[in-house]
């Protein structure tokens, strides 16, 4: 199988899979995002020690697992918020357990730690923000979110492909351009009308809106991630997808698009 059959195929197992579980019930949504805070995780814990930072990736997946599963817990009703206490003795126990490891790096592990919970766990977690309401669970507005971002970047590959010449940001993503960029952009507004006329969760104005929002936030998550392969020289943060790379080049652009999307229906929306 050559690399494009290799590509689409499992792109479409991907898009199956994710859809579909967050699609068919809430406990296909939280294990398919349980799975994915855990590879996510493990992968950036790679990427810092493949930079030579000194890291410690139980504590890293304690937190971050921690949070996604407590906010699941209370968003969906089945507990409140005291769930979120834990966290206390946790994140202690990050700090405290440097005393015993007897490493020369403390102040580095227990920021790696930190940095993996926050950059992969917290989005993650936030994403049950959009999936329940009121601990009712709502599929659209989660996958609205991936669906967004899915039409950003085929928008972005085609118009730059087709008329891409310009760079975007060529120090940091040098295949990126601005023709691609802005016609991945104006796909995701016409993707988020079309959504508009099935969905009624947010009006049409509101719907092009967070189009536009997830959009933005998905090239900064690209390029975010980018920055962070780019600086330790490695092209794919894993190779789970085969033709794709790993969980972190596949998730990096809702990464970002999720907190800012929660933002915005619940501060400007709701």
């Amino acid at each position: 199988m050559n690399n494009f059959w290799q590509r689409v195929l499992t792109g479409i197992l991907f898009v199956i899979v994710v859809a579909g579980g967050i699609f068919y019930h809430p406990f296909s949504f939280f294990a398919v995002f349980f799975l994915v805070v855990i590879a996510g995780i493990y992968e950036l814990n790679g990427l810092l020690e493949a930079a030579q930072i000194k890291t410690n990736f139980l504590s890293a997946l304690s937190i971050g697992v921690f949070v996604y599963v407590a906010t699941f817990l209370t968003q969906s009703g089945i507990s409140d918020f005291a769930v979120f206490y834990l966290l206390i003795p946790i994140v202690l126990l990050v700090f405290i357990k440097e005393l015993f490891d007897m490493d020369d790096k403390p102040l580095e592990r227990i920021g790696s730690s930190l940095l993996c919970a926050v950059y992969i766990g917290v989005p993650l977690a936030m994403l049950n923000s959009l999936a329940f309401v009121k601990g009712i669970y709502h599929f659209e507005l989660p996958l609205a979110v991936f669906i967004l971002v899915w039409i950003n970047d085929t928008g972005a590959y085609l118009s730059g492909v087709s008329i891409g010449k310009h760079k975007f940001f060529e120090r940091i993503s040098p295949k990126k351009t601005w023709e691609g960029t802005v016609g991945g952009f104006l796909l995701t507004l016409m993707g988020g009308y079309v959504i508009s006329l099935f969905w009624k969760d947010l009006n049409v104005v509101q719907w092009i809106t967070l189009g536009g929002i997830v959009s933005i936030m998905a090239v900064l998550g690209d390029l975010i991630e980018s920055l962070f392969k780019r600086s330790i020289g490695i092209k794919d943060s894993g190779n789970i997808f085969p033709g794709h790379g790993g969980v972190l080049d596949r998730f990096d652009a809702v990464i970002f698009a999720i907190p800012m999307a929660v933002f915005y229906i619940e501060v400007i929306v709701r």
